[in-house]
């Protein structure tokens, strides 16, 4: 059976406590300890539902199962509850506030919690769900020059594994403070995608196999049924953008092959209907993700193209 620990108490703004969760899986067999947290963003609902996946599966599997697996369902359940973004009352990104302080506000101690109770671990995952505006091809991100996560991350039944640059705002998210954590994200913004979740909960589960944290005879599916994801860095994903504002009519699919010039989307003036802009693939390659949300600005982002090379699965 597995434990449920509550890893910090907060008192909210409306004299309530907040808990936040830690839930146990510890094996009969040693083994390394590998923490899976999901529920950062509370608009992020896919990688909640793959957790509780995970969790119903290894229920019960002690004996076949070596090591400990650390699920932490949803860290901000505020904004989970709400399907937001931000914290709220205090509307501020949990994910910008890594490695967090203890004497700080709830949102700052929840992410210092967080932080202290996974120190030690062996390996560390984050499930995510796409960006609120877009539908995206399932991937998993790691960081350039992180080899050990890379190669791990091809076995997690994704697409593709991005090797990403650290950003400006890097140091601030949870991935950042643990070496060698696998982001996996997918499906589309703030909803649940069918046969998105169940993808990244076998490939969270291939990524236990494949650390001989499970056996592979308690796997749901064969080995075989995985998918071999290519391996892309930045100067291989482009950002397209708009250059007019309007509502965006989307007429790509995601992971569908494209050619320089086909046509992404359409932007259209929402009162006379004219179309302002015809969105074109700037190379050839994959579209990594299509915006699902239609009203876009002069720079609004609207799709991203990865361009695979040969031997780029390698």
């Amino acid at each position: 059976m597995s434990q449920l620990h509550p890893i910090i108490e907060v008192e909210l703004p409306s004299g309530d406590t907040l808990e936040v969760f830690r839930r146990r899986f510890q094996g009969d067999r040693p083994g390394p300890r590998v923490a899976i947290v999901a529920g950062i963003r509370g608009d992020a609902p896919e990688g909640i539902r793959v957790a509780h996946t995970l969790a119903e599966h290894l229920e019960g599997r002690g004996s076949s199962l070596s090591g400990t697996v650390d699920i932490y369902p949803c860290a901000n359940p505020l904004a989970a509850h709400r399907g937001a973004r931000l914290w709220p009352f205090f509307d501020v990104d949990l994910n910008r506030l890594f490695p967090g302080k203890d004497d700080g506000h709830p949102p700052d101690r929840v992410a210092h919690a967080l932080t202290q109770d996974i120190q030690g671990a062996d390996h560390v995952i984050e499930l995510r769900g796409a960006r609120a505006e877009f539908s995206e091809a399932p991937q998993a991100h790691v960081r350039l020059r992180d080899a050990a996560a890379a190669t791990l991350a091809m076995a997690s039944n994704v697409a593709v594994v991005w090797c990403r640059k650290a950003g400006p705002a890097a140091a601030g998210t949870f991935a950042h403070q643990f070496p060698n954590t696998v982001v996996l994200e997918g499906g589309t913004g703030n909803r649940l995608t069918p046969g998105v979740g169940r993808d990244l909960a076998h490939g969270v589960l291939n990524l236990l196999a494949t650390l001989n944290v499970l056996d592979d005879g308690d796997l749901p599916f064969h080995w075989a049924a995985m998918q071999r994801p290519v391996r892309v860095t930045d100067d291989q994903v482009i950002r397209v953008r708009s250059n007019r504002g309007g509502l965006f009519l989307p007429t790509g699919t995601v992971w569908a092959e494209v050619a320089a010039g086909d046509l992404l989307g359409t932007v259209i003036d929402p009162v006379t209907g004219a179309i302002r802009e015809q969105i074109l693939a700037p190379a050839a390659g994959r579209l990594l993700a299509i915006r699902e949300l239609p009203v876009v600005f002069p720079g609004s982002m609207v799709a991203r193209v990865v361009c695979v090379s040969e031997g780029s699965s390698k």
